[in-house]
């Protein structure tokens, strides 16, 4: 009799040490300032020369690229990176929130493996529901152009979907 006495107990016990250590609150999970521009990408990158597009130059075919906050998660400017996927770069931009546009002079590049390297970037914009998933349905898509200094003059654009996880 003992023997389930103590099991009891000691089950009793486990039981309200379990539920004791509940620390869910109703409070909602908070996003980042950013988080209607921030995603995980697939993008193409062509090349804009003379007004005509030369589709995937290079035959990269599309590939993934980031945006997130920054540290600070200011409302003004994110993280934006090629994954090292295409050049290599990851920079801050300063961006129009309400907008959801971005642009940038000559800001340096954080990845590059070419030391010290500056691009500018130019009608970058995220557009809601601007593009469709591999399934076909409506998803954000983004697009921009940029121009790299150690490549003078030629102007890159980069645009795609928002990932769906397929």
């Amino acid at each position: 009799m003992k023997k389930y006495i103590s099991i009891f107990a000691l089950t009793l016990g486990l039981c309200l040490g379990f539920a004791s250590c509940n620390t869910e609150t109703d409070e909602p999970a908070g996003g980042t300032a950013v988080e209607k521009m921030a995603g995980h990408w697939v993008v193409v990158a062509d090349i804009i020369e003379n007004g005509e597009v030369d589709e995937d130059p290079y035959g990269i075919g599309q590939w993934d690229m980031y945006t997130y906050n920054t540290a600070n998660d200011d409302a003004d400017q994110m993280w934006l990176s090629d994954g090292n996927n295409f050049w290599g770069y990851t920079i801050k931009v300063p961006i129009d929130l309400n907008a959801k546009t971005f642009s940038c002079q000559k800001v340096y590049i954080y990845d590059s493996d070419a030391g010290e390297e500056f691009c500018t970037i130019t009608d970058g914009k995220i557009i809601e529901n601007g593009g469709k998933n591999v399934n076909g349905m409506p998803t954000d898509a983004i697009e921009y152009k940029i121009e790299f200094t150690d490549d003078p003059g030629t102007i890159y654009y980069i645009h795609g979907v928002r990932y769906a996880g397929f």
